[in-house]
């Protein structure tokens, strides 16, 4: 149960009595923020979640097995990109679109599972069937199953086991994500939720940049998915040190609530959560978090410029290889050696934005930063369409990948600090389903554009349209203003 403060109690000066002026109430970007939060320094704020030992472990066994999913994507890009050169963009598009279809249509579904079963096992099993998918794909391709020379059979066989693992990582999402609050206390919540973001959005860039090194150093591809086989161990060894703490779930979510509308008190999002859920119809349950992103415009809009960022910003990732072909030319391995050094350094922008995210001060108001970093982004990927040479892909690919990761970093933190905790699985599957269903949607999309009006003109058009949402955005701040309203005690007095 949340804390209930009076109106004459003193701010606290101790970090451990918090209480209902821990993070979330910052976040919410009250008049006077906790002394204790203003005056740490930077590397204590920033990594303050690493004091706990399960966070530590959970975090550091999600990185690496994240690393190693989005290094095999990296990995299957150049390998199709190889089958069929000549139609690069098309292919990448439908291969990486069948992969990620199972999120668009399980997220739901896969939500209201994390909310009712003890999700650390579920999670185990996942990455033992996503351990085998890995390894039989390394084995097909050494094999010289997967080659040119039978490229069509090829193409079908990564596309089928995409989609194979694409079901079980549906799954995976919801449940690792709504984890999360059983490993840190209160006032670490929301630095953990951005810890956890940077790994999850810096793994995305940091895994393709490690197999553009390997590339680089002439390593084999083959080798990228016996690799991701073993990082799956790093995780399950993680999920089985773990011991989650049901204590710390209490009240969670409760003061972001009140910041969205008026909200439930504490009391109904403490020790009845369960029960509340319990007595939920099926139909209910799995719509739930539809209900709440409906109820609460703010949330829903934050999904909503989610899916916006991925369709129209992600393509330049997607179809990076024939973009590459394009505007600089060459023979296959220079345009590998090029994706190779391109992507290094979107990965490295990737890794400072993350750490950016996770420093910011309690005292900046996300709901303005977010859709001044969605404009940066967009911009630069109009300018990345048009870049003539590699430096300057270079140049903008680096600011690029800071941008992307800083804007859904903050999305992500925002959406998950808000949600009650017996909605949290629920909830964050619609952001999975934003932020990974609708990548099948935008690769559908944008392959086959890209190979009808060029990967570089496609890219060009997609960052205009992020451009336009994003000026609307920024010219209505209401719209996203009830995620940084001062939060309420139940005298309706602000808590700070």
């Amino acid at each position: 149960m949340p804390d209930e403060r009076t109106k004459n109690e003193p701010v606290s000066e101790n970090p451990e009595d918090i209480g209902s002026q821990d993070r979330l109430t910052v976040e919410a970007d009250t008049a006077i923020p906790p002394a204790v939060l203003v005056k740490r320094g930077w590397a204590a704020s920033t990594f303050e979640s690493f004091q706990h030992r399960d966070f530590t472990l959970f975090w550091s066994g999600a990185l690496v097995s994240n690393v190693g999913t989005w290094m095999q994507n990296a990995a299957i890009a150049i390998v199709v990109y190889g089958l069929q050169p000549s139609h690069a963009s098309l292919n990448t598009g439908i291969v990486m679109g069948v992969s990620g279809l199972p999120v668009l249509f399980l997220a739901i579904p896969a939500g209201a599972v994390a909310d009712r079963v003890d999700r650390r096992k579920l999670l185990v099993w996942i990455q033992v069937i996503l351990l085998v998918q890995a390894a039989a794909i390394g084995i097909l391709y050494d094999m010289k199953v997967i080659s040119p020379r039978q490229a069509t059979f090829s193409l079908a066989l990564v596309a089928v086991l995409g989609l194979i693992g694409g079901i079980f990582v549906a799954f995976q999402g919801p449940a690792f994500q709504s984890l999360l609050p059983d490993l840190v206390p209160r006032n670490s919540l929301m630095n953990g939720i951005a810890l956890n973001s940077a790994q999850l959005q810096s793994s995305r860039m940091l895994g393709p940049a490690i197999v553009a090194g390997m590339v680089l150093v002439g390593a084999g591809i083959g080798l990228v998915f016996y690799i991701n086989a073993l990082s799956f161990l790093f995780v399950i060894a993680a999920l089985l040190a773990i011991r989650p703490h049901a204590e710390f779930r209490a009240g969670y979510g409760t003061e972001a609530a009140h910041n969205l509308s008026e909200a439930p008190g504490p009391e109904a999002h403490g020790t009845a959560d369960m029960e509340k859920a319990e007595a939920e119809n099926s139909w209910k349950t799995l719509t739930a978090g539809i209900a709440y992103a409906r109820e609460h415009g703010a949330i829903g809009l934050l999904i909503l410029t989610t899916a916006f960022l991925v369709f129209f910003g992600f393509p330049y990732v997607t179809i990076l290889t024939a973009i590459i072909h394009t505007r600089l030319g060459g023979t296959e391995a220079q345009v590998d050696r090029m994706y190779a050094i391109v992507y290094t350094f979107n990965g490295m922008g990737a890794l400072v934005g993350a750490l950016g995210v996770a420093g910011l001060p309690a005292t900046i108001k996300r709901n303005r930063v977010i859709p001044l970093t969605l404009l940066t982004f967009s911009a630069l990927i109009i300018a990345f369409s048009f870049a003539p040479t590699l430096p300057l892909m270079i140049l903008f690919t680096t600011l690029a990948g800071a941008a992307y990761i800083t804007t859904s970093s903050l999305v992500m933190t925002s959406i998950q600090a808000a949600v009650p905790g017996y909605l949290r699985g629920r909830v964050m599957a619609l952001f999975m389903m934003a932020f990974m269903g609708v990548m099948p949607l935008s690769a559908f999309a944008f392959g086959p554009l890209g190979q009808a009006i060029g990967p570089d003109k496609a890219v060009l058009l997609g960052g205009v349209v992020l451009f336009a949402w994003a000026l609307l955005l920024v010219g209505r701040p209401s719209w996203l203003r009830p995620i940084a309203a001062p939060v309420r005690g139940r005298d309706g007095r602000g808590l700070a």
